[in-house]
């Protein structure tokens, strides 16, 4: 059966659901972490050493506190919004798809899919449904969806040096 979301947002595409719902797990866990821990800055390690060292040859400058100080401006940016927007997703969820996606993934620890199932008194297969039909939404809405090519349609054939050969 395929995927109603992917058919109504992407006619004529064909979508791949397996590498698309781990873009989207990815993308929710990265904003869990934000929500739970923050942002972790990096510093910088100026420990001082009093060796004599000889001359290696090297003269290149070390930019550790340049890169360090981009690193915490850029990401602490990109995990807000990242967070942002993966908030903002999950709010225009309906009701049950919200509850599903909120309890599985934006909860500390992260419950497995049996328990949030049966805390929000669903059957599994009603649960697989509802799960299967927000990550679709969330990858539509996050702009995380992974596009089969024609080339990739045609598994089981390989090229070479002109010749096609069929493996099936």
């Amino acid at each position: 059966m395929e995927n109603e979301v992917f058919q109504i947002a992407f006619p004529g595409m064909t979508i791949d659901e397996d590498a698309t719902f781990e873009r989207v797990e990815k993308e929710l866990k990265a904003a869990a972490l934000y929500k739970r821990m923050g942002f972790v800055r990096r510093e910088a390690a100026l420990t001082p050493s009093y060796a004599v060292k000889e001359n290696t040859g090297f003269t290149g400058i070390s930019k550790q506190t340049e890169n360090i100080a981009i690193y915490n401006v850029d990401g602490q940016e990109h995990a807000k919004l990242t967070y942002d927007r993966v908030a903002m997703a999950i709010s225009r969820l309906i009701h049950p798809h919200k509850e599903i996606i909120s309890t599985r993934y934006m909860t500390h620890p992260e419950p497995i899919d049996i328990n949030v199932w049966m805390e929000l008194n669903l059957s599994e297969r009603t649960y697989y449904r509802f799960k299967r039909e927000a990550m679709s939404e969330l990858a539509y809405a996050l702009r995380l969806e992974v596009v089969i090519d024609d080339a990739e349609k045609l598994a089981g054939t390989w090229q070479e040096d002109g010749r096609e050969f069929d493996f099936r």
